[in-house]
């Protein structure tokens, strides 16, 4: 793996959250922009390197924001994996494609957290911040409760 693509900030103590987007600007923009609120920031460029990065985080990513569109494996196979292995990790959707697309690609629920490409800073962390909050409500849910996105 690549170390450039494998990049953490330093930011002990904060929630996780590992941005998979094969276009580098887009990686590196969010990367910046998490790191500067207070996030420990992982980044790779493929689904592939994202599940090596999950791996040696050892269930200690709680978000992941992912692009849909992919060469290789798409965003909505990738999440599908990342749900199996670390059900606990929230899941933020990230595309520049038309709805069309998405659902061509797989994304067809309504119930989906999505970040529209570009985004501004503010963007970005209302949906990290809702994200994970509605992980950490279904956290303290008990089993069987139905899930909740406010």
């Amino acid at each position: 793996m690549n170390s450039e693509l494998f990049r953490s900030s330093s930011l002990a103590g904060s929630q996780a959250v590992l941005v998979v987007d094969d276009v580098g600007i887009v990686r590196r923009l969010a990367f910046r922009l998490l790191s500067e609120a207070g996030y420990r920031v992982f980044e790779a460029a493929s689904a592939v390197e994202a599940l090596e990065v999950l791996a040696m985080a050892a269930g200690r990513v709680d978000l992941v924001i992912v692009d849909v569109v992919m060469p290789e494996m798409s965003g909505v196979d990738l999440v599908r994996i990342i749900s199996e292995r670390w059900p606990a990790t929230a899941v933020v959707f990230m595309s520049a494609y038309s709805a069309e697309v998405l659902v061509r690609e797989g994304l067809e629920s309504p119930n989906v957290l999505f970040l529209a490409k570009p985004f501004t800073r503010d963007e970005l962390l209302a949906r990290v911040s809702r994200a994970l909050r509605g992980a950490a409500d279904r956290k303290d849910a008990p089993r069987g409760t139905p899930r909740k996105d406010s």
